[in-house]
């Protein structure tokens, strides 16, 4: 498959899109980033990507820029009341827009872990969603573009994505460490979670581009079940707190009931069709 050259990327300037971006540019791609603020752009360029000014609030502003791109990697989400509304609208915009396009656009969309629900199976693309309400809007906007015959769409759902520039630690943690002066954690036995590194999972996205079959949704997880607690361990040698559920709901906002979600994620399907490497988080 000969591969796209031209990516506009949403949130390039984020967690995984920045790691998106230069996973790209390191692969000779011309990547563009959507930047709303000054500080954003200059994030991009730094980075060696091009801009696009505007926003995925405020799509009509920029929409006639994406005739230039082979593919669009939709990375951006915010954690606001009104995310879902505006991701939705942003997809009927795209969708909208490309219309016009003689070939459809390769549209790389990021889901969630949180899609899925609890599961005492091990998790693959073939089990079936059980979204949390306050990410229902993912499933909704992937339903919505798998019936658009004029976007390409290939889905991306990573894991607890985790940085080594924070320890391979989950944020809410490090969040926690500092609310509390000491870890804490969901009061839930035995908890584990997922976890993929940001630019391990970039590598992912870029095969997803390159390889991925039209339709098909790619799970992400480098470190298929790790120990909450034990993550804890890693922040802080302080004793470990153990709180409820509902406390971190109120401090943070609803969304965060997914950490309290017990999940296995398999990603046998990105490593068997993509030839994508899963590696390890923590290897001690």
């Amino acid at each position: 498959m000969v591969r796209s050259k031209s990516v506009l990327v949403t949130g390039g300037t984020g967690n995984i899109g920045s790691a998106v971006v230069t996973e790209l540019l390191q692969h000779d791609y011309r990547v563009s980033v959507l930047c709303r603020s000054e500080k954003s752009e200059n994030s991009a360029r730094l980075m060696g990507a091009e801009v696009v000014s505007g926003g995925i609030n405020e799509p009509a502003a920029w929409l006639e820029e994406l005739e230039n791109f082979d593919a669009l990697i939709h990375a951006a989400c915010g954690f606001g009341q009104d995310m879902g509304p505006i991701d939705v609208q942003f997809m009927k915009k795209i969708t909208q827009h490309s219309s016009k396009r003689l070939s459809p656009l390769i549209l790389i969309y990021t889901s969630g872990c949180w899609v899925y629900g609890n599961s005492e199976q091990i998790i693959s693309e073939q089990t079936a969603k059980n979204p949390l309400p306050e990410f229902q809007w993912m499933q909704w906007s992937i339903d919505f573009l798998q019936a658009q015959s004029t976007i390409d769409l290939r889905v991306v759902s990573p894991a607890n994505v985790v940085s080594k520039a924070q320890k391979s630690i989950p944020l809410i943690l490090h969040w926690e460490l500092d609310r509390c002066d000491q870890p804490c954690i969901p009061s839930i036995p035995q908890l584990s979670w997922s976890l993929v590194e940001r630019n391990n999972l970039a590598e992912l996205y870029r095969l997803v581009l390159e390889k991925g079959r039209r339709g098909e949704e790619y799970i992400g997880s480098g470190q298929a079940k790790v120990n909450v607690a034990e993550l804890a361990g890693h922040l802080s040698p302080l004793p470990i707190k153990e709180v409820p559920i509902d406390e971190w709901r109120e401090h943070y906002g609803a969304w965060t009931e997914g950490y309290a979600m017990k999940q296995v994620f398999s990603s046998k399907k990105a490593t068997t069709e993509l030839g994508w490497k899963p590696r390890l988080v923590f290897t001690d």
